[in-house]
């Protein structure tokens, strides 16, 4: 049996971990949602917290296809609003895969992975920016028309390039806390 092929255990892993992922990002989205400049510095904060999850993850299932399982469902979650945040998502755990093989799943190699893939945390925020009308609409709906007002006055369009850096930031700091704790913590218990 060829050990680089996903298995039915690698696959029930992924879902785990998908799960706990996403339900992180839900949870995250849910608690900086109300506080606008808070949750518009959403991909720094997603970055450092879900770096140990992804990088734990591709420990336990280095295997080609593990990272765009995940970026599949998480994309699905996060695309509500729009079907290209979900190929967008995609692309980033495709090149995210790409990486982990060309580095054969090295420390730098997780670490500059996750920070790619950590992009995918702006993607709700497209819509915002290239279909700001829709993404205003579900803010009235949701929030009130003061939040919508307030979040359209925060947002000109050079703040996605901002957004993406931190985002880049935020996944290289999530991934260095995630391999120091995968070589301290996770390795002596059994995990990774």
């Amino acid at each position: 049996m060829d050990k680089k092929k996903l298995e039915t255990k690698d696959l029930i892993m992924a879902g785990v971990f998908a799960v706990l992922y996403v339900a992180l990002i839900c949870l995250l989205a849910s608690l900086t949602g109300m506080f606008i400049p808070v949750y518009l510095v959403l991909p720094l904060i997603a970055g450092v917290v879900l770096g140990p999850v992804y990088t734990l993850y591709v420990t336990k299932v280095p295997k080609i296809g593990s990272v765009i399982i995940l970026a599949i469902l998480s994309g699905f979650v996060m695309s509500a609003a729009s079907m290209v945040v979900l190929a967008y998502v995609v692309v980033l755990g495709i090149i995210a895969t790409i990486i982990l093989k060309v580095t054969e799943y090295s420390r730098a190699g997780v670490r500059i992975s996750y920070s790619i893939f950590a992009c995918s945390t702006v993607g709700p925020f497209l819509t915002l920016y290239f279909a700001r009308d829709t993404f205003l609409n579900a803010c009235v709906q949701y929030y009130g028309q003061e939040y919508a007002d307030t979040i359209n006055g925060m947002t000109p369009m050079w703040l996605l390039f901002v957004q993406i850096g931190i985002a880049l930031l935020g996944g290289f700091i999530g991934s260095s806390v995630g391999v120091r704790m995968n070589a301290k913590h996770f390795k002596k218990a059994g995990i990774a």
